[in-house]
């Protein structure tokens, strides 16, 4: 069972356990012979699992996707023997990761239909410089859909608003859990929109920078799990050569998502918010002090201040009280072989580039 969260509902996910050996491999004996039933055609998503037992204080369990292990048999008789890729082991990475395609998975796939009527329902929305969208449009939603539908419409309305910038702007970004951050590393349309953005405003001389606000309480009670998924989405937009900067101050967590220059600020809420989604343009002088006294006051006393994406990275890790030497070398390892034979997306609207793009990323620092 992956547990559910604050917006995650929980999702169940079936697991076959299997005796393993590890001989400079992973090699789980299948004693079972109808697997194709099983695996290849599973509707519930089922996770193969080989056990190394090699010693009392040495234990190991490594996973595959059933889909991909069907694949990876050897053998279609009894005890078959099944290679698992030791990079999958069963760790707070893999199992992050896990935890978060499962539950994001399971929700979109079930309201599918239901987003389609959704998203043309809040097309008439489009044409209008601010909205605020009742839940009533995603009333019959799972709280995951509703945060995808409000993250889709407030990237478009960013697009939409790009002509009233006139110089390389800075951004406000309100994820302050694993949780919420895995969608920046899940969601297909959050990363073309990384990718967009990165590339409108690239400048030489002034880079972009994304300021988060991660309170030391709401990092005191996430899972370790949770605060790789936080690093690993700061690390695919250090990816994109997109500064970024922390506050730990708790009284920065009222502001609204926004992207703001030196004249205007375009505005788009979607996660902790009363509605699916709140986004306006303003150009007003005493509003856009404020957010540039805020931001400016964030960027000054960034607790992972530094002048490159792996010190900035560094300075993450410790502050959410993470291992920087064994992420970096279990992203590297990840990055190159990628999370697709353990936490294959079955719906349309997730991917797993993110995620190996930010392991990619990470493993590839000096």
């Amino acid at each position: 069972m992956a547990p559910g969260g604050q917006h995650f509902p929980g999702a169940a996910i079936d697991v076959e356990l299997y005796p393993a050996v590890d001989d400079g491999r992973v090699l789980a004996t299948i004693t079972h012979a109808d697997t194709e039933q099983r695996w290849r055609r599973s509707v519930q998503r089922r996770l193969i699992l080989g056990r190394v037992d090699d010693t009392p204080d040495r234990v190991g369990v490594f996973a595959l996707d059933s889909r991909r292990a069907y694949r990876h048999l050897v053998g279609a008789e009894r005890d078959a023997r099944l290679l698992i890729p030791r990079v999958y082991q069963l760790d707070a990475i893999t199992a992050g990761v896990l935890w978060a395609v499962a539950n994001l998975d399971l929700s979109l796939l079930l309201d599918d239909a239901r987003l389609d009527a959704a998203q043309a329902a809040a097309s008439s929305y489009k044409d209008m410089a601010a909205s605020a969208a009742s839940h009533d449009i995603a009333e019959d939603l799972d709280p995951v859909s509703r945060l995808w539908i409000g993250s889709a419409f407030c990237a478009d309305h960013i697009r939409r608003h790009y002509h009233l910038l006139s110089d390389v702007p800075v951004y406000w970004t309100r994820e302050q859990r694993g949780e919420e951050a895995s969608t920046w590393l899940l969601f297909r349309h959050k990363l073309s929109y990384l990718r967009d953005t990165a590339m409108q405003f690239r400048s030489a001389s002034q880079p972009m920078i994304r300021m988060f606000c991660l309170p030391s309480h709401a990092v005191a009670a996430s899972s370790m799990s949770e605060r790789i998924l936080l690093l690993l989405a700061v690390a695919l937009m250090e990816s994109f050569g997109i500064h970024t900067a922390v506050t730990d101050d708790p009284e920065y967590t009222t502001l609204p998502g926004l992207v703001m220059d030196k004249q205007r600020a375009i505005m788009a809420t979607w996660i902790r918010a009363d509605d699916v989604w709140h986004v306006d343009a303003t150009e007003h002088r005493n509003t856009i002090a404020a957010y540039r006294d805020a931001l400016g006051h964030v960027q000054a006393h960034s607790v992972t201040a530094n002048d490159t994406p792996g010190g900035r990275l560094r300075h993450l890790a410790d502050y959410l009280n993470l291992d920087w030497h064994w992420l970096q070398n279990r992203c590297a390892d990840l990055g190159q072989y990628g999370f697709a034979g353990l936490a294959e997306p079955r719906s349309r609207l997730l991917s797993l580039d993110g995620v190996d793009q930010a392991c990619r990323f990470i493993g590839t620092l000096p």
